[in-house]
């Protein structure tokens, strides 16, 4: 019985061993799978950190394009995100410390991650139920930039995952480098991303220029942006930038007298509001708005041909230097002076309308200015531009994209050609009544602007005058087609259709503003067309040339170089007699040609300077008449503006004459009036031609056998 007792009592210590060992092994295995598995998760999670430094260390923060004029002015700047980038050693010393002060009082003495913070973060939650951040300024960044992919969802996986690449990221970059990535990261309320950003959008200046209040401001918006703003919560903003220099001082950042001269600066007087930054920009003062520029027709068209060139994501986001050809100068000149005329012509038709109880179809008129460049090394580059009058409420670019009549401001195309086909300054045509049937028996006569007629005149006289008859005259000696490929070799990029006929000699054909500059370019550059350049270079953030207009710039000649001098001297003499001598006040060489279109519609000055030329277009964009009679001509309306520019745009450059050819042209002296030999006016001839020494005989009723199948303009 013992025995069999002894036995059992033995069977079953060894069963219990048994299953103790099993459990045993079981718990072993457990714990090895968990280990393996903590570590796999590990390992992983380090893989990951790897892959996120690898993302901050490429992460290029989107940053907009900027254009500059010039001098290297700020026009403004093409972005989708408002930000600046600025490097750590740019900015104001106490600046970084506001933010670490607040954010992160002992940034410098850990190595990413603060165990207390966190501690008293998951304490704080526990307590409230509400989430407060225990993040330093290193694990901020692993969150905010979004290329690490870790996210800011509230979970503890996302927590662990963001201290553990918070701590390699502490071995990978310096403290200085992370907290410059971090200041120009951030968000800081409204639209602003990042100090510079934020410094421009609150305070509009640099954050270079931030006193020690202004950046404890700054500093106390990046906890709560959204309600710590001072635009929309300045109770806030002020309660909060007193914390951080409260925090400062405690941490020996700044001293007492610091602090207490920071607390007196008036937050009130420093912030911007949006309202002062719209009266600052009417004014030509504010720094920085992000798709607001200065120029803003000139602006809009190099924002399109640039993103013609480039990929748009790269324009919006790539941080190009994009510097162009304006003249800010020359542009506030134009500015001023056009805008200016264009509310005292209002002023007075708004008058004359009142008189006669018609006020309620007053409209504002419209103009548009376009300046280029003729010196040697600059030839076509735009100087100035005015494509409106207000660009916020109509966005049409007149200068570059209106098509309008030119009027007689075509005719020195018509005498270029003529002289070309071998006429002279002298040539005599008969400026007299004549009438056209055609094939239907429909009636055309012709008129000047003036019903008198000149008789036999010279094509001097007749183009200071702008006298009509001897410009349809001369084109139908010459041809049409003769006439338009003249014009479309100077610039003229519109069609001129074969329908037009002899109405091209008064400028019927629709052209851009543009276009017809460039086409009066080609006289003041020795008949060389040079296409208008707007934009010199452009650069990536990494300073490699993305393009130079060098390589792209195309000139041609338009014309032989001794009309284009023939031609300019005649264009002297209609801005010194002829209806373009009101441009006297410029008291330098100058030339050019007034236009005005049927019933007052366009009227016109386009004239050039050895140094510059310029085109003065006014109108209205429906297209209705300026005004009845001579106080609605080019020459009373178009030629002061263009006067009163050109004055400004020469204020310091030499008085030039133009340059005689070095061959092709020869001199003659002649009688002014009448264009014959003899006389004490030094004329210039293309070389071979001559004066006449007497006026030849002329049948006056003459009779044109084709008609246009339109209405031909009045013009002067």
């Amino acid at each position: 019985m013992v025995n069999r007792a002894q036995h059992t009592s033995d069977a079953e210590a060894f069963a219990l061993r048994r299953g103790c060992g099993g459990l045993f092994f079981c718990l072993m295995v457990i714990a090895a799978a968990m280990t393996g598995s903590a570590l796999g998760v590990f390992i992983w999670v380090l893989d990951e950190a790897k892959a996120t430094i690898s993302a901050v260390e490429d992460f290029r923060p989107r940053i907009g394009s900027k254009m500059y004029a010039a001098d290297g002015e700020l026009l403004g700047e093409l972005t989708t995100e408002q930000r600046q980038l600025v490097p750590l050693s740019s900015m104001p010393l106490y600046l970084p410390k506001a933010f670490v002060a607040t954010e992160d009082d002992k940034f410098y003495q850990h190595k990413g991650v603060r165990l207390d913070a966190i501690l008293n973060a998951a304490l704080y939650i526990a307590q409230t139920g509400r989430v407060r951040g225990g993040s330093t300024i290193t694990q901020q960044i692993v969150r905010n930039i979004e290329t690490t992919d870790v996210g800011k969802e509230v979970t503890f996986q996302r927590k662990i995952r963001e201290a553990l690449i918070a701590l390699q990221l502490e071995r990978k970059f310096t403290k200085d480098e992370i907290l410059e990535m971090y200041l120009n990261q951030l968000f800081l309320g409204i639209s602003a991303l990042g100090v510079e950003a934020a410094s421009l959008q609150y305070f509009n200046k640099s954050c270079t220029e931030l006193t020690l209040g202004e950046s404890a401001m700054l500093a106390g918006v990046a906890r709560l942006p959204n309600r710590q703003e001072p635009f929309n919560h300045p109770e806030n903003a002020l309660a909060r930038r007193n914390i951080v220099l409260r925090q400062m001082l405690e941490n020996g950042f700044i001293t007492q007298e610091e602090h207490d001269a920071a607390l007196a600066e008036s937050l009130e007087e420093s912030v911007v509001t949006p309202e002062e930054r719209a009266q600052l920009a009417a004014e030509g003062k504010e720094h920085w708005s992000p798709n607001k520029f200065k120029a803003p027709y000139f602006a809009r068209d190099v924002r399109l041909t640039v993103l013609r060139m480039l990929d748009e994501d790269e324009v919006f986001g790539n941080g190009y230097e994009i510097h162009t050809t304006l003249d800010m100068d020359l542009q506030r000149a134009a500015e001023e002076v056009l805008l200016s005329a264009l509310d005292a012509f209002d002023e007075q038709k708004l008058e004359d309308l009142r008189k006669q109880g018609k006020e309620e179809e007053f409209v504002p008129v419209s103009g548009a200015l376009v300046c280029l460049d003729n010196r040697p090394g600059f030839k076509g580059w735009v100087r100035a531009m005015i494509g409106g009058r207000d660009f916020e409420t109509e966005k049409f670019n007149i200068a570059t994209q209106a098509r309008r009549q030119p009027g007689s401001s075509i005719k020195p195309f018509v005498w270029a050609a003529a002289l070309e086909h071998g006429m002279s300054p002298s040539t005599i045509v008969v400026d007299a009544p004549f009438a056209m049937i055609d094939p239907a028996g429909n009636r055309w006569a012709p008129k000047n602007f003036t019903p008198e007629f000149a008789g036999p005149v010279s094509l001097r006289v007749a183009l200071e005058k702008s006298i009509n008859i001897v410009s349809i005259k001369l084109v139908r000696e010459i041809g049409m087609p003769f006439v338009r490929s003249y014009y479309q070799r100077a610039g003229i990029t519109t069609p001129i259709d074969n329908v037009v006929g002899l109405t091209i000699a008064l400028g019927t054909p629709d052209v851009k503003i543009i276009d017809q500059t460039v086409a009066y370019s080609t006289f003041a550059n020795g008949g060389m067309r040079y296409d208008p350049i707007m934009i010199t270079t452009i650069r990536d953030r990494d300073g490699f040339t993305r393009y130079d207009y060098r390589s792209y710039a195309r000139k041609r000649r338009a014309m032989p170089e001794n009309i284009a001098y023939v031609m300019t001297y005649l264009l002297e003499g209609v801005a010194q007699w002829g209806t373009g001598s009101r441009s006297a006040a410029l008291e330098r060489p100058r030339a050019g040609k007034t236009g005005t279109t049927n019933e007052n519609r366009n009227v016109w000055f386009c004239g050039f300077t050895p140094q510059f030329t310029c085109v003065v277009w006014i109108g209205y964009k429906d297209n209705r008449s300026l005004g009845r009679g001579r106080a609605y001509t080019g020459g009373r309306i178009a030629c002061p503006i263009w006067t009163d520019f050109m004055v400004r745009a020469h204020e310091g450059l030499p008085v030039e004459d133009f340059e005689v050819p070095d061959e092709g042209v020869e001199f003659h002296n002649v009688d002014r009036a009448t264009g014959l030999a003899g006389g004490s006016f030094r004329e210039a001839f293309i070389e071979g031609t001559k004066p006449p020494t007497e006026i030849p005989r002329f049948a006056v009723g003459d009779r044109i056998e084709e008609v246009p199948d339109h209405l031909l303009l009045q013009d002067l």
